[in-house]
């Protein structure tokens, strides 16, 4: 019996320079409704945005290559995978920023990102484009490389 073996190819999460002037600002934004609202009113505004702060503060993408396929997933909620063999090319992608957004995101040309800001990598399949964020697109793009070539006959 054997067992499938997974590795994480890329880890990386939202920059520090982004995450917190983002939840420095939803903070300031929630601070008329702890001031002008009803105080539980208040209270559940600012618990909300410290919920939604947090979670784009922590926000990563990881990519996992096991034996049968490379799966990426951002923020725990959004993922995707594709079988070796559905995998039409992998290359470097564009940097990513403030204006491509964080999280899952539908991008021009009909392309699907979970992104995270900064160096990223593109992998096509059939179906569509995937740009995934990564720590380090070079790197990333010859370990998805040699995972194809090991998993390909």
């Amino acid at each position: 019996m054997t067992h499938s073996t997974a590795q994480t190819i890329s880890e990386v999460g939202l920059s520090r320079r982004v995450s917190i002037p983002l939840f420095v600002l939803l903070v300031f934004g929630a601070l008329p409704a702890l001031l002008f609202a009803p105080i539980g009113v208040g209270i559940s505004v600012l618990a909300l945005v410290a919920v939604i702060g947090a979670a784009f503060a922590f926000s990563r993408v990881k990519i996992i290559a096991s034996d049968t396929e490379l799966s990426a997933r951002c923020m725990g909620i959004f993922h995707v995978s594709f079988a070796w063999d559905e995998i039409l090319s992998v290359q470097e992608g564009p940097e990513t920023g403030v204006l491509e957004g964080a999280g899952y995101r539908i991008l021009p040309g009909g392309k699907v990102g979970l992104l995270v800001g900064g160096p990223s990598v593109e992998v096509r399949d059939a179906r569509k484009t995937y740009l995934l964020s990564v720590s380090d697109s070079q790197q990333t793009v010859q370990q998805i490389r040699r995972h194809l070539s090991d998993a390909r006959p």
